[in-house]
């Protein structure tokens, strides 16, 4: 999973050309985040779907038992995207879990394999808005 991500993140630059769309797909963002215990800048591809006050994504982590290291950093500091070759600053929203069907349901529409990743844990998968925020001058 490390490998696949390091390379995903190495092609991003390309994302959203044609030869981008075809290796990573169209919906795919990159996330840069602070770790939180080392303190240091983690960039990771994320599938997303775009909703009015941002970006939806997954923490599925391929359907482990366990959540990926960019939730954690992003639940305790803000965060950066980069979207369509433009980068925003974000913070994060947890989905509630009375709303949770129906953005799985907007996540699952784009990338099927999401059901695969549900069905393969047992932990709820938290779903994430990335909201983007103004920056004043």
């Amino acid at each position: 999973m490390k490998l696949v991500t390091s390379v995903h993140t190495k092609l991003i630059k390309f994302n959203h050309t044609k030869i981008g769309n075809f290796i990573l797909g169209g919906d795919i963002l990159l996330l840069e985040t602070i770790g939180s215990h080392s303190n240091m800048v983690r960039k990771v591809p994320l599938t997303y779907t775009k909703i009015d006050s941002g970006y939806l994504v997954a923490a599925s982590y391929g359907g482990r038992d366990n959540s990926p290291s960019w939730f954690y950093n992003i639940t305790k500091n803000e965060g950066f995207v980069t979207v369509e070759s433009k980068r925003y600053k974000v913070r994060s929203e947890i989905i509630k879990d009375n709303e949770t069907e129906y953005f799985w349901n907007k996540l699952i529409e784009i990338y099927p394999t999401f059901q695969i990743y549900r069905d393969r844990t047992d932990r709820s998968i938290p779903l994430v808005k990335l909201i983007r925020v103004e920056v004043s001058d």
